[in-house]
């Protein structure tokens, strides 16, 4: 992948506290993960080493970097931001190898979502029928609406803004989610709150690990 999107206003958000040092070497990790659509390597000498970190302070960065902004895993440090780009690439990729087969490429939607930066655009849910589909399943699974009316607005909002791989991350999430609260319910020793869609959605509980834990007489769902 040798292109991708850069929202300012979200880049300067997110990094506002970066010295200009820790800037380049940030941008120098995201084009190399971008670039090779994998992880970074778990060793932090081979991403000194790949990326040209030779000072101290530049290998201080990098271990700085990773700490604030990738997430260490077994297949390496991910980033969540670079990951939707190369989703939402190999999708327009796979459109266009499909296109090619029945003939040629299909005409320019005058509104399309895929290109579209993540932020003032439309819900995908209002024009896109699995969107819409995906929305609902996940309405009526979620365990808990508050101010139904205007909740279920704010996340039908939050959902158009999403890409499909993190929708279909959401649905898994909030049937585990869901299983554990209807077991904490079942046994009538409930202790904890359940959050507002939105709030599920908007800070990514649905990509925490729960379970249901035991503690005196009191059983509560816990994100571990």
């Amino acid at each position: 992948m040798h292109y991708y999107p850069k929202n300012i206003g979200d880049y300067r958000r997110d990094t506002m506290n970066l010295s200009l040092l820790e800037h380049g070497v940030y941008m120098t990790l995201i084009d190399h993960y971008i670039l090779n659509e994998k992880p970074l390597p778990l060793e932090q000498i081979d991403i000194c080493w790949t990326i040209g970190a030779r000072s101290d302070d530049e290998k201080t960065a990098v271990c700085l970097l990773l700490s604030k902004f990738f997430i260490q895993t077994d297949k390496g440090y991910i980033h969540k931001r670079c990951d939707e780009e190369i989703a939402q690439y190999r999708l327009r990729a796979d459109t266009a190898r499909e296109n090619g087969k029945k003939g040629g490429r299909r005409k320019p939607n005058p509104n399309p979502t895929l290109t579209q930066p993540l932020t003032n655009q439309e819900p995908r849910t209002n024009n896109q029928e699995p969107y819409t589909k995906l929305f609902e399943e996940f309405w009526k699974l979620y365990p808990h609406r508050d101010n139904i009316k205007k909740t279920k607005k704010e996340s039908l909002v939050w959902w158009g803004k999403q890409t499909f791989d993190t929708l279909t991350k959401v649905l898994s999430g909030v049937k585990k989610y869901k299983k554990y609260i209807e077991k904490c319910h079942k046994d009538k020793v409930f202790d904890g709150g359940v959050s507002d869609p939105i709030r599920y959605l908007k800070y990514e509980k649905y990509a925490d690990e729960i379970e249901a834990k035991k503690v005196s007489n009191s059983t509560y769902a816990t994100f571990i």
